[in-house]
């Protein structure tokens, strides 16, 4: 299928700030043209369920990369350690060789959970109200489809040299073993610098640039007791297990801090969410004998996983010393042991690219949302004319990258 913009007539372009100007306004007018396909592919990307777990986005990069092809991205190709986990990247090509950008987002999910309890149906994109509606809409299936449209305005132009990769990829909401983590060291996805198009702030989806994100720790918190028939807990010292563990659970949610090692100021939190699985004994009749909760740690430059462990079991060092009887272990979650924290420059060069004139609202914050942002709800939605927007930033980020030294690549 050939769309509007695979037959258009590529403009020319010009090194001049005029030229820059002719350039960026060209791109917001294909945007404005393409507006309804934009937020239409949006809708497919929503209604395409790619739920993590269990994880399978066959379906939506299918769909992406039929999309992708449509509107003339070259060098199309999937890579996977498992057939079920895909990831894609396209390219838009300049006219002679230079620096490359990639534009970066997931298509995978949170579970729907309870589908009975949202507004809509959670792969029934509703548009209401200027907004859109659907699990995935904000995190970040909406970013995605402004992103691809944000290369097709470039590959309209005629851009003199460099490239823009859009990297779409799975896992990103299970630790990213088949994302992030795989594709990092493939040769087709390298770049001079990337920027991942997820939304920031709270109470509106662009808030600011963020320029570091927080990391990721994930431990099972378990404790041992005395497992018997119920009927004898009156008359045999026993431990219950499962009333120590919430015990341990009380304590940590309200004190526990890790410590951190500060690394020039990059500021944000350290966020602990204790109770994020819940488990123990093992049926009616029977006293439990072992009980257990999930506590995912948001990490911060400036921390180790050796440093976190340390922390972690001198905490519960306190607890054994205060009850004899509490036998209580902490044992990292494999594969979402350590998600290592990260951050950029404040004065790098993308960083100012982001900070183009009609992105000027936009404040620079030492931290982004980084799994904080409040889009796995019963209610997901995404506004619609900020996902254009998005797609204006991401143009002007593309388009506008300053003349610096070059990175190396990764």
């Amino acid at each position: 299928m050939k769309t509007q913009a695979a037959r258009a007539t590529k403009r020319p372009t010009h090194r001049s700030e005029g030229g820059r100007a002719r350039l960026e306004r060209d791109a917001l007018r294909f945007l404005a043209s393409y507006e309804v396909q934009l937020i239409d592919f949006a809708r497919e990307l929503v209604a395409t369920p790619s739920p993590n777990p269990p994880g399978d986005e066959r379906d939506v990069i299918a769909l992406s990369r039929e999309r992708l092809a449509a509107l003339g991205y070259k060098n199309l190709k999937s890579v996977a350690i498992e057939a079920a986990r895909p990831n894609l990247v396209g390219e838009i090509v300049g006219g002679s060789p230079g620096r490359v950008l990639m534009l970066n987002g997931h298509l995978d999910t949170k579970p729907a959970g309870d589908r009975t309890e949202w507004e809509t149906d959670p792969y029934d994109p509703v548009l209401r109200d200027g907004h859109l509606y659907g699990l995935g809409a904000a995190d970040m299936k909406g970013g995605v489809a402004a992103m691809v449209y944000a290369g097709a305005a470039l590959g309209q132009l005629d851009v003199p040299a460099g490239s823009l990769k859009i990297g779409l990829t799975a896992d990103e909401e299970a630790g990213s073993h088949f994302g992030v983590r795989f594709v990092a060291h493939r040769e087709e996805f390298s770049s001079d610098a990337v920027l991942v198009g997820e939304p920031t702030g709270m109470k509106s989806g662009w808030a600011y640039v963020a320029v570091a994100s927080r990391g990721l720790s994930c431990f099972v918190i378990r404790v041992h007791g005395t497992q018997m028939h119920s009927g004898l807990s009156d008359q045999v010292d026993s431990i219950n297990a499962s009333v120590k563990l919430a015990g341990v659970l009380s304590r940590m949610a309200g004190e526990f801090r890790p410590s951190r090692t500060q690394d020039g100021g990059a500021g944000g939190h350290v966020t602990v969410n204790p109770g994020v699985t819940l488990k123990g004994g093992v049926y009616f009749g029977v006293y439990p004998g072992e009980a257990e909760f999930g506590v995912d740690i948001r990490t911060v430059p400036g921390m180790t996983l050796s440093g976190l462990k340390a922390d972690l079991e001198v905490f519960l060092e306190r607890l054994r010393r205060e009850d004899p009887q509490l036998v209580v272990t902490a044992e990292s979650v494999a594969g979402l042991d350590w998600m290592p924290p990260c951050s950029i420059e404040p004065g790098h060069a993308l960083v100012a690219t982001c900070h183009w004139e009609p992105c000027r609202p936009l404040r620079m914050d030492r931290f982004g949302p980084r799994r904080g942002f409040p889009a796995f709800r019963p209610s997901d939605r995404v506004p619609c004319l900020p996902l254009t927007g998005q797609t204006r930033t991401s143009q002007s980020r593309t388009l506008s990258l300053p003349p610096a030294s070059t990175p190396s690549r990764r």
